[in-house]
C-alpha cells in the first residue's frame, strides 16, 4: 500500500458579507449615453421636439463617480460624437472628464462607439467625412422612444470596413494600454452597436425583421478581429447578438472575451441562456441598464428590482444602473436596498475557504487552498496564486482561465521549499491572487469574513503535523 500524506489546516476563511470591489466586476455608472434626457416617453420629451441631448455637466458626473456603487464608469456614444476627421480622434469635453474622474477617485471605465442609434437626436451616427464615400441605407422604427424618420445608417461595405478599422486603431493607440480601461465593446454591426437591425424596411411594412446583409459573417468576423487586434491587452464585449455567426464559438474561447446582453426581457430564449453560460464560465457577463423603478416610467425597459435577481440567476459580473448620470444618482438616493443587493451579489467573490499544509508520499511539502467562488458570476481570466515564504522567496501557480468554477472541486497546490519543511507556526507564509484579463492583470481581493491587516493576502501559520 502508498504511504499516505500527512495534513494539517492551517486556516479557514468565511464567505464575506457586503460589497468586495474587485477586476472584471461591479456596478456601472453611465457617464454618456444616446439617452441622455430628463424623462424617456414621448410625452416627456415632445415639447423640445426636435429635440436634443441634456447636456452632462461635470458636478453630476463627479456626484456618480464619488459614490462607493460606482465601480466602473461607461461612456457610449455614436462615432458622429469622437471622429470628425480622418485619421485623428476629435474627443468630448466630457469623455475627458470622465478619464480624470477615474484618476479622482480610482475608479475603472469602458466604453462603445456606435455606428448607428435609433435612439439618436440625428439622423445618422456616423462623421461627415465617410459620407460620400459610404451609402447610407433608411429604415423606420415604431417602438421605443419616437424621432426623426427615416433614419439611416451605413452600408457594410469593403470602405466603411476600412473606415472603422482605422476608428478601432486610433482608440487602440489610445487608450489600450490604460490599466483604468477595464473593457472596450466590440461594435460597428447594428442599432447601437448590438449586432441586430430589427427595423421596419419601409413606411408601410407592418412588421419588424432583423435586416441582414448578404456578407453578413464576413462583416461580423472581420469587426471582431479588426477590434481584437486594436486591443491586444484590453477584454472586449460583445453583444449577444453576435453569437449568431460563425466565429464566436472560436472567439469566446479565448481569454478576456466576454458577453453581454442588451436587456432582460420576456422573450429571451433558451439558447440565449445556453450562450450566456458557456461564455461566462471563463468571462464576464455584463447587463446593461437596470433601472430603479419609476412608475411613471414604466414602458420603458427595467422599472421593476425583481430584475435585479433575474439577472443574478443568469450570472452577472456587471450591472449598468440608469443611461444618465442623474438617475445612477437618484437610484442610490431613493432605491438603497437595490443598490446595496447589487453591490453585495454582483460579480465574483474568491474565497480561499481551507488551507492545508500537506506531506506528500515522496516527503516533500505542499501549500494546498480548497478556492471557492462564492459570487454569481465568473472569474473573468486566469488567477494567479503567489506564495510568499519568510526568506522573501515566492512560488507561482496560474490557474485555468474561468477557475474555480461555480462547484469546482479541485484543489489548488503551491510547493513549500525544503528549507521550510520543518518549520513552525511561528513563520507564515502569505498568499495572494492576481487576475489576468486578456493583457492586463490586476490584484484581486479575497471575500472573507475575516478582518485582513492586507485585503489582498491572507496570512496562514506554518503549523506542525500531528503525529
Amino acid at each position: 500500500m502508498a504511504a499516505k500524506e500527512r495534513a494539517i489546516h492551517l486556516d479557514y476563511f468565511d464567505p464575506a458579507v457586503g460589497k468586495v470591489p474587485n477586476p472584471g466586476m461591479g456596478v456601472q455608472g453611465y457617464v454618456y449615453s444616446d439617452h441622455m434626457r430628463f424623462g424617456y416617453t414621448w410625452a416627456e420629451i415632445q415639447p423640445s421636439v426636435p429635440h436634443e441631448m441634456t447636456p452632462l455637466d461635470r458636478k453630476s458626473l463627479e456626484r456618480m463617480a464619488a459614490s462607493p456603487h460606482c465601480d466602473n464608469l461607461y461612456y457610449r456614444c455614436e462615432w458622429r460624437d469622437i471622429q470628425q476627421e480622418k485619421g485623428k480622434l476629435s474627443l468630448p469635453k466630457e469623455f475627458e472628464w470622465m478619464l480624470e474622474a477615474c484618476e479622482k477617485y480610482n475608479k475603472t471605465w469602458s466604453f462603445r462607439i456606435m455606428s448607428s442609434s435609433v435612439t439618436s437626436v440625428y439622423k445618422d451616427s456616423v462623421p461627415e467625412f465617410i459620407k460620400d464615400h459610404v451609402k447610407m441605407i433608411p429604415y423606420w422604427r415604431t417602438i421605443g422612444v419616437q424621432e426623426w424618420y427615416p433614419k439611416y445608417f451605413p452600408e457594410y461595405s469593403s470602405e466603411f470596413l476600412q473606415y472603422w478599422n482605422e476608428l478601432n486603431c486610433l482608440l487602440g493607440e489610445r487608450f489600450d494600454k490604460d490599466p483604468r480601461l477595464e473593457f472596450a465593446d466590440v461594435s460597428g454591426y447594428g442599432f447601437w452597436g448590438e449586432a441586430h437591425h430589427y427595423s421596419l424596411q419601409r413606411p408601410d411594412q407592418k412588421e419588424e425583421i432583423n435586416w441582414e446583409p448578404d456578407n453578413v459573417e464576413e462583416v461580423t468576423e472581420f469587426l471582431m478581429e479588426s477590434h481584437l487586434k486594436a486591443f491586444p491587452t484590453t477584454p472586449a464585449c460583445m453583444n449577444l447578438h453576435y453569437t449568431e455567426y460563425g466565429f464566436a464559438d472560436r472567439v469566446l474561447e479565448q481569454n478576456g472575451v466576454w458577453l453581454r446582453r442588451d436587456s432582460f426581457q420576456a422573450h429571451m430564449n433558451t439558447e440565449e441562456y445556453r450562450w450566456i453560460h458557456r461564455g461566462a464560465k471563463k468571462g464576464a457577463m455584463i447587463w446593461e441598464p437596470i433601472r430603479a423603478h419609476i412608475p411613471r416610467t414604466a414602458p420603458l425597459l427595467f422599472t421593476s428590482s425583481q430584475m435585479v435577481q433575474h439577472c443574478l440567476d443568469y450570472g452577472a459580473n456587471y450591472f449598468g444602473v440608469a443611461f444618465t448620470p442623474w438617475d445612477f444618482v437618484m437610484s442610490t438616493h431613493n432605491y438603497q436596498d437595490l443598490m446595496d443587493q447589487m453591490d453585495a451579489q454582483v460579480g465574483y467573490r474568491l474565497r480561499p475557504a481551507m488551507a492545508w499544509r500537506r506531506e506528500n508520499a515522496d516527503r516533500t511539502q505542499d501549500l494546498v487552498l480548497q478556492l471557492l467562488n462564492d459570487g454569481c458570476g465568473a472569474i473573468p481570466g486566469a488567477l494567479r496564486l503567489k506564495a510568499y515564504f519568510p526568506d522573501g522567496s515566492t512560488a507561482e501557480k496560474e490557474l485555468p482561465v474561468g477557475a474555480p468554477f461555480k462547484g469546482d472541486e479541485n484543489l489548488f497546490a503551491l510547493p513549500i521549499p525544503e528549507r521550510f519543511w520543518g518549520a513552525s507556526e511561528r513563520e507564515v507564509i502569505r498568499v495572494s491572487a492576481s487576475l489576468k484579463m486578456r493583457g492586463k492583470e490586476k490584484l484581486v481581493r479575497w471575500a472573507v469574513r475575516q478582518e485582513l491587516e492586507n485585503p489582498f493576502e491572507i496570512v496562514l501559520p506554518l503549523r506542525a503535523f500531528v503525529d
